[in-house]
């Protein structure tokens, strides 16, 4: 029978830190597992002893944003492989008893199996190994991965079956340590909780997180910039003046439709940046401990396809942005033109009706100036001739005045002072 060295399941359990409001989350396993609290500089650390040869250790850090709680169940002695059953169920009911306790910001869990090999044995002489372990129904045939720390080996990986708010993703690993290096991978690797697994685990899981709101937000993103396409597309401009409340209604809603898709974008851009800065230290944590094996290749050459998906679709975001700006450039051009060609005609009907009024108040005068004297008036067609040329010269002369075309003033004044002249000339000849 396969006899194992301190079995241990090292529960890893990552809360956001903003929405604790103060609250500690340990204390309900705390409480539950009956622990007594020990002074620690920086972390609040609690112990006590389970049954005879199960102690339990929980942790706490704050790492930037996230608050890890460590809670550390280990037998002490030698024990069959069977172990492993009893520490996974000691591990399932405190997370169910944190589920029922309704810790929300709890986002991410990572559960670490590791024991230490007698020394001279591996994992591949001992078929029994795994007797007891919460394995997947896929895994008909387990592949140990050798590393400087041990035999690692992925025990599954997905997104826990919780309903919302309570819904985390949940890793479970299991690391065989060789009996000759069991002081320095526990002093290296395992026990600190910012350096280690325990920080490789925490920014793979962030990494993880981000890279499941890509394809949300790759959706959304989708999905708002389809909307703008179709808002464009029935907003075309039109030159006919019976359709300006119809177009005016339309432009209101693509510049609606542009706000959503430039929210969807800039949280896109968001969770792109999120997504890339937790790569890169998830990298940086491999690169610390040394650790290269091709379980954490396959993650990050996933990531790396969710980081390369997802600034794509910024990238064709970024184009359709260009064009609806373009597009609004040129309804803008449009309206221009459509009011520019209002203004004219409004100008040329007031011109007009201007022209009139000067035309029969310039014969009014003429008439009244004359009216109870010796003097008769100059024929009819002469005197409607001369009050036609006052009709037009002025309000010609205001246009340009309007459009700053300097000869242009001066010769329609000109002419509007010479039909004042010509109606003096005209009744001095007829009464000579």
């Amino acid at each position: 029978m396969t006899h194992l060295l301190t079995p241990s399941l090292s529960l890893l359990l990552f809360f956001v830190e903003r929405r604790l409001a103060g609250v500690q989350p340990e204390l309900p396993l705390v409480k539950h597992l009956g622990l007594s609290a020990e002074m620690e500089e920086g972390e609040r650390h609690y112990r006590g002893m389970l049954e005879h040869d199960l102690t339990c250790d929980v942790r706490t850090t704050l790492a930037h944003d996230t608050l890890v709680v460590r809670c550390d169940l280990t037998l002490s002695g030698d024990h069959p492989a069977e172990a492993w059953e009893r520490l996974s169920q000691r591990g399932e009911a405190l997370l169910e008893m944190l589920d029922k306790a309704g810790h929300g910001s709890l986002w991410a869990v990572t559960l670490i199996y590791y024991a230490v090999l007698p020394a001279g044995l591996e994992p591949a002489a001992l078929p029994d190994l795994l007797v007891g372990l919460p394995l997947p129904a896929s895994m008909s045939n387990p592949s140990f991965e050798k590393t400087p720390y041990g035999w690692l080996l992925m025990l599954g990986d997905g997104a826990a079956e919780k309903a919302p708010p309570l819904a985390y993703r949940r890793r479970s690993l299991l690391l065989l340590v060789p009996q000759e290096r069991a002081g320095k991978v526990m002093h290296y690797f395992l026990s600190p909780l910012r350096q280690g697994v325990a920080r490789i685990e925490r920014h793979l899981q962030k990494a993880l997180h981000h890279a499941d709101l890509q394809q949300e937000s790759s959706a959304a993103l989708g999905q708002a910039i389809l909307q703008l396409r179709e808002g464009m597309s029935g907003a075309v401009s039109t030159t006919d003046f019976a359709d300006l409340y119809h177009e005016a209604r339309e432009l209101e809603r693509v510049s609606t439709l542009l706000m959503s898709f430039l929210h969807q974008k800039a949280h896109a851009e968001l969770v792109l940046h999120s997504l890339r800065i937790n790569v890169q230290d998830f990298s940086t944590a491999l690169e610390e401990v040394k650790l290269v094996t091709p379980l954490y290749e396959r993650e990050k050459q996933y990531l790396a396809r969710r980081i390369e998906q997802l600034g794509s679709d910024l990238e064709y975001a970024r184009v359709v942005s260009e064009s609806t700006y373009a597009f609004q450039e040129m309804q803008r051009g449009i309206e221009n033109n459509r009011l520019q060609r209002a203004s004219l005609m409004l100008g040329t009907a007031a011109a007009l009706l201007a022209g009139i009024t000067i035309f029969n108040s310039f014969l009014d005068i003429w008439t009244l100036i004359l009216e109870g004297s010796d003097w008769v008036l100059p024929p009819m067609g002469l005197r409607m001739g001369i009050g036609l040329l006052a009709g037009v010269a002025w309000p010609l002369a205001t246009y340009w005045l309007i459009v700053k075309r300097r000869a242009m003033i001066v010769l329609w004044i000109g002419l509007g002072v010479l039909s004042f002249a010509l109606a003096i000339l005209s009744t001095v000849w007829v009464n000579l």
